[in-house]
């Protein structure tokens, strides 16, 4: 980055080499999963500290951030945080979703929606409420991860199956049928080439998502009737 804004700025020339493109999108890629996002709701770009650093500047819009309004919010989800593991530790589990679902409020206003912090508050709540079994809200969690767990594991990982594989059981679970299908059948895409297919647990899932699809040709056939 420090050649690439040195040819820039000095020669005004906007390197696009290989070496120069590579160390930007590597910044970019650790700017998105691990920085902070652009105050404009409706940019999609990510932050990088300007030259004084005095704060953060939007590498899309060009819209600042001071480090003030960060430290607050940052200061908030700590103050959080430590409530969270308490009340976890003390058993208190709606009182610890309770302060997690406000964390993650908190998170969406200060991180990029491809935070692996934010992931990490969504996929928390995820498993908490699956021990409730408060289905619904463990969904709507589970889907908000998808999107992070394929770029942060693009391709076949085992992790990214496994996210597909636990949103297409709660989607089952809830009659969802159609949307089930999708996700386990992007479970087995995955599953097959870092599982096998001989396993119990393959097997298991196989067996599953036929009859995800079994039942949802079910009702396929009936609202044609």
């Amino acid at each position: 980055m420090t050649r690439l804004k040195t040819l820039k700025e000095q020669y005004l020339f906007a390197c696009k080499c290989p070496r120069c493109i590579k160390v930007y999108d590597d910044i970019q890629e650790s700017a998105t999963l691990e920085g902070y996002k652009c105050k404009n709701n409706g940019c999609d770009g990510f932050l990088l500290r300007d030259s004084d650093d005095k704060g953060f500047i939007c590498q899309q819009c060009g819209l600042s951030r001071s480090k003030e309004e960060i430290k607050k919010i940052a200061s908030e989800i700590k103050s959080l945080s430590d409530k969270a593991l308490m009340s976890e530790a003390s058993h208190h589990s709606q009182e610890a979703i309770s302060a997690y679902k406000t964390i993650e409020n908190l998170q969406r206003k200060l991180y990029h929606h491809y935070s692996i912090s934010l992931m990490q508050t969504r996929e928390k709540l995820l498993k908490m409420l699956m021990e409730l079994e408060d289905w619904n809200e463990a969904l709507y969690y589970c889907r908000l991860t998808i999107p992070v767990y394929q770029r942060l594991y693009p391709g076949f990982h085992p992790l990214l199956g496994l996210q597909y594989y636990t949103c297409g059981k709660l989607e089952w679970l809830l009659g969802d049928t159609e949307n089930a299908v999708k996700s386990l059948t992007n479970a087995v895409d995955v599953l097959r080439l870092t599982h096998g297919t001989n396993t119990s647990f393959m097997k298991d899932l196989l067996l599953k998502l036929d009859e995800a699809r079994a039942e949802a040709s079910y009702k396929l056939s009936s609202q044609d009737e």
